[in-house]
């Protein structure tokens, strides 16, 4: 079970317990259904089906498959956050601090590449269209809890005076920046494209390099001519995410 989930189980009743354990059924069954057969595979009679209840107790909880893919997007979002919130409270420079948040986001693709590309359908309007009002609510506020924290570390390096003010799009453009180069360059890391043998380097290597890069662009103190950038990920890697360094390391 996801790293956030055992915390919500906390407060509960006993029947806000049982209805939460089945709804995590629900998505875990329909995450594997999508691991293996992709979005042709998933039906609400098949997830009914796989779990042993009714196909009305799955309607219970979600209205249609987009609803269940909704869910399985928010679930990941909240682990991913999780991530994020330990680069946010690093105590360290708010440069380390925003190096800290891309480090998280290609871990958590290398570790879980699946549910990665499976948060790519609900970009989709056929997908996002097709869902409830109170479904989509949910995921824009998980949506603007993983951006604001992300957007909180440049502000606040704003106004520390690590990035001058005097610039256009502050910080929107900074941010968009980051999450295009990162969302892309994971994409890309998971399609199988032999780099290599095109002549060019592994595009999560890139995108730490010409991240900094950006950075710089935008003279975010300090600047990247001032400090090893590698070591840097080091040091972030090993006081931030140990366990799952570990994970990433361990033999398959």
């Amino acid at each position: 079970m996801p790293m956030i989930l055992s915390k919500a189980n906390e407060n509960m009743t006993r029947k806000q317990r049982e209805l939460f354990d089945r709804e995590q059924l629900i998505l875990d069954t329909a995450q594997q259904i999508l691991n293996q057969q992709g979005t042709q595979g998933l039906t609400m009679d098949r997830v009914a089906a796989e779990i042993e209840y009714s196909k009305g107790t799955v309607y219970n909880h979600f209205s249609s498959k987009e609803e269940i893919i909704s869910g399985i997007s928010c679930r990941c979002m909240d682990n991913l956050t999780e991530l994020f919130g330990r680069a946010r409270d690093y105590n360290g420079s708010h440069r380390e601090r925003i190096a800290a948040v891309g480090i998280a986001q290609s871990l958590y693709a290398q570790l879980h590449p699946v549910e990665m590309q499976n948060m790519q359908l609900i970009k989709s309007a056929d997908v996002r269209d097709k869902i409830s009002e109170e479904k989509q609510l949910e995921l824009l506020q998980i949506e603007q809890k993983i951006t604001g924290i992300v957007l909180e570390i440049v502000r606040d390096a704003m106004n520390n005076g690590d990035i001058p003010q005097d610039q256009p799009f502050i910080p929107d453009s900074i941010v968009l920046g980051l999450w295009s180069m990162g969302y892309g360059s994971n994409l890309l890391h998971m399609s199988g494209i032999p780099f290599k043998k095109l002549g060019m380097q592994q595009p999560l290597e890139m995108a730490w390099v010409n991240s900094h890069k950006l950075l710089d662009s935008y003279q975010w103190r300090p600047l990247s001519t001032t400090f090893d950038i590698y070591a840097l990920r080091e040091k972030l890697c090993k006081d931030l995410f140990p366990e799952e360094m570990k994970q990433l390391n361990s033999p398959k």
